[in-house]
Order: C-alpha cells, then sequence, then structure tokens
C-alpha cells in the first residue's frame, strides 16, 4: 500500500515537471522576420550623383548651343574650346569682333531700356480726359436736335459699300433661317440664319423668302441639295427643280427667271448670300453662300442678304467638300422658314386674348424653345398696304427708302 502512494507521487512530479518543461521550451528555429538592410537597397549617394552628372550635361549642351550659334552667326572659322568669360578676341576668316563685350554692351543698354520703361508715367490724366469728355458729350446732346442717336453705338454693314445708298437711311431688313442635315451620317450639322436686305432687292428677297416657306406646289428649298462645295470659295443651293444643279424656278408664277436687280451690295465678308445664275438676267432659284469675301464677284451676281447666325454650321459645310467642288456627303436643307411671319403670328395671338403675366413670360420662353428647336409656321401673309415701304410705280432707284 505504502509503495502505491510512493509510486503515485512519483508520477504526479513527473507530470509536474513535465508541464513544466513545456511552458519553458524555447524555440530552436528563429521565426521572427529577417532584418532589413536599407544600404542594399537604397544608396543615398547615386541621386545627388546623377542630379550632379544632369546639371552638367546641361552646362556643356548650352556651352554647344553656343558656340553653334557663334558658327552661324560669324560664317567662319571659330575657336569652341575658348574659355567663356576670357576677353580674347574671336578670330574670324573674314573679321575680328569681340562678341563677349558687345553682347554686355547691349544686355546693359536693354537693362537701362527696361528700367526707363517700367518706370514712365503718363503725362495725362485719364481722369481729366473722361471729365472732359463726359461734359463734350452733354454739350452737344444739348445742341442737336436728335439727341438720342448719340447714345446708339454706330454699326457698318460690311455689304454696304456703294456710295449710291444714302448714309443714315434705315433699311428694312428681314431674317429667314436654313436647318442643315448631313444624310450621309444621318446627323443634323445645325441652323443658319440669314438676313435679307428687302427695301434694297425688293424682288429677289421675296423670291427667297416665297421659296423658304412652305407652297402648295412643293416647288421650295426644304429637301433640296447643296450640290456644289468649293473649299475656301462658296457653295451651291436651291435647285427645286432637281436638286443637282441642273434647274431652278423663280416664285412668282408664269416666269421661269428675272433678271438682275442691282448690285448696290457686295461679297465683302464671309457668309455673303447671292444669286447664282448661268447667264446674266436668269435668276431662278439657286443662290450661293461665300466663304470667305470674294469681291471679284461684284457686279456679276446680285447679292441680297448675309448669314447672321450659325457660322459655324457654315464651316462644317465647308469641310465636307472636295476641290473640285463635289460635296464629300449628301448635304441637305431638312427645313426652312421665316422668322417675321412667325413673329407676326405670335403678336396677334397675345392681342386678341389677355394673357397673365406669368403665362406670358412661359409663353416667351416656350416661344424661344421652339425657335432652336421646331421650325416656324412656313405660312406666307401677303404683306398689307400700310406695310409696303415703296411704290411700283415710282423708279427702282428712288422706291428703296421710301
Amino acid at each position: 500500500m505504502q509503495s502505491r502512494l510512493l509510486s503515485k507521487a512519483s508520477w504526479e512530479d513527473m507530470h509536474r515537471q513535465h508541464r513544466k518543461n513545456i511552458r519553458d521550451a524555447k524555440s530552436k528555429v528563429d521565426n521572427k522576420s529577417p532584418s532589413l538592410k536599407i544600404t542594399a537597397y537604397y544608396k543615398p549617394g547615386v541621386i545627388e550623383g546623377n542630379a550632379a552628372k544632369l546639371t552638367q550635361i546641361e552646362e556643356d549642351n548650352f556651352k554647344l548651343v553656343t558656340n553653334i550659334n557663334t558658327i552661324y552667326r560669324t560664317q567662319g572659322k571659330t575657336n569652341c574650346h575658348r574659355l567663356k568669360l576670357s576677353n580674347s578676341r574671336i578670330k574670324v576668316q573674314n573679321n575680328e569682333i569681340d562678341i563677349i563685350k558687345l553682347n554686355q554692351t547691349k544686355f546693359k543698354e536693354n537693362v537701362a531700356l527696361l528700367d526707363r520703361i517700367v518706370q514712365v508715367k503718363p503725362q495725362v490724366d485719364f481722369n481729366y480726359m473722361e471729365e472732359h469728355y463726359k461734359k463734350h458729350i452733354q454739350l452737344i446732346m444739348l445742341m442737336s436736335k436728335f439727341p438720342e442717336s448719340y447714345k446708339k453705338k454706330k454699326y457698318h454693314d460690311p455689304l454696304i459699300l456703294n456710295t449710291e445708298i444714302p448714309k443714315g437711311i434705315r433699311i428694312k431688313k428681314s431674317k429667314c433661317y436654313l436647318d442643315i442635315n448631313d444624310l450621309t451620317e444621318n446627323r443634323w450639322l445645325g441652323r443658319m440664319t440669314i438676313e435679307v436686305y428687302d427695301s434694297i432687292v425688293p424682288k429677289t428677297t421675296g423670291n427667297f423668302k416665297m421659296l423658304c416657306q412652305q407652297r402648295s406646289d412643293g416647288l421650295d428649298y426644304s429637301g433640296t441639295q447643296i450640290f456644289r462645295i468649293v473649299p475656301g470659295l462658296f457653295c451651291l443651293a436651291g435647285d427645286v427643280e432637281y436638286s443637282i444643279g441642273l434647274g431652278g424656278l423663280s416664285a412668282t408664277k408664269g416666269e421661269r427667271y428675272f433678271n438682275d436687280e442691282n448690285y448696290l451690295l457686295s461679297h465683302n465678308a464671309p457668309g455673303t448670300l447671292s444669286m447664282y445664275n448661268f447667264e446674266k438676267n436668269e435668276n431662278a432659284s439657286q443662290f450661293m453662300i461665300t466663304f470667305k469675301p470674294l469681291t471679284v464677284l461684284n457686279g456679276r451676281h446680285v447679292v441680297f442678304g448675309k448669314v447672321i447666325g450659325g457660322m459655324r454650321t457654315l464651316r462644317f459645310i465647308e469641310d465636307l467638300g472636295f476641290v473640285t467642288g463635289k460635296p464629300k456627303h449628301k448635304i441637305v436643307i431638312s427645313k426652312c422658314g421665316t422668322f417675321d411671319n412667325y413673329f407676326k403670328v405670335s403678336r396677334a395671338r397675345l392681342t386678341q386674348k389677355a394673357v397673365p403675366s406669368q403665362n406670358l413670360l412661359n409663353l416667351s420662353i416656350k416661344s424661344k424653345s421652339s425657335l432652336k428647336r421646331k421650325s416656324p409656321k412656313k405660312t406666307f401673309l401677303s404683306p398689307s398696304a400700310d406695310e409696303l415701304e415703296y411704290d411700283i410705280n415710282m423708279p427702282s432707284i428712288h422706291r428703296l427708302f421710301i
């Protein structure tokens, strides 16, 4: 019995010692991450050395370019290995010039001139000039019978350069639009807004505006093709008969052609609109839009308008033509119309029924958006007797500005 107790105690001691050995056990293999030697991957002096080398290379390149420039300017044999700051004269084949001293003197003169320019002050008091100008305008407006004319800015029309037109005469104008589509790529190029001179060439502008509106016989510009595009010169369109440049009809019934009206307007600006004809006094429906001023066409084609909006669209059209005049893509006038009739109809609707201020604001916003997205109505309203600004029986030269 006693021997069993002793053996049990010894076993317990052995187990306790075994657990202590397990707790105090130390690993014979190092499982920690190895130490990083920075000098093996990064050398601090290398970047500084490379920077010094780059600086030296830049200095050498600067010296090389200087020597090349010297050789080019002197046009002779020079010593390219001379010191930069040496005052020795450069030996040239033809003559000897001390370029270093010459450059130093020029540099001093430039520095002195720059100081004078920076420190210069105006000799006239601008505040006094502005006050004098205001007093002068007030005096002129007090003495003038029409003081409102001095408040408006003067505008010089580039197309009106002929001395036959009296200055200061208000010329009646109207606006039309042409929507241009590229059928080859199936995309909308944009809208061109055209301003026509009604009081200078009334017959030509009337023919153009009637062809811009929807007609019962179908002879209008909508759906016609721009059949000739010459980059840098002009483009041709308006063949309502065949759409390829072989025909054309005027808007007046019973007349295929009409005569040249006058040559008062000139091709003095890009975007000039004029009639295109095969022979003199045979104007039909074809028209021409210039890409630049073409004064050589003055006296040959009747100018009746110009592009005032959509010059970017005109540049797109110019880019879609070959030098021979053949279009690269099929360019078509998808929609056309006039703005004057649209605004007349809108005014008549507003006068028929009073509209609240908020609704009137919404109506004006809607009308502006409709001008951009939707085409105006193509109804032609014949002018009344009050709207006519000239007498038919009077000579053409005298009835233009009445």
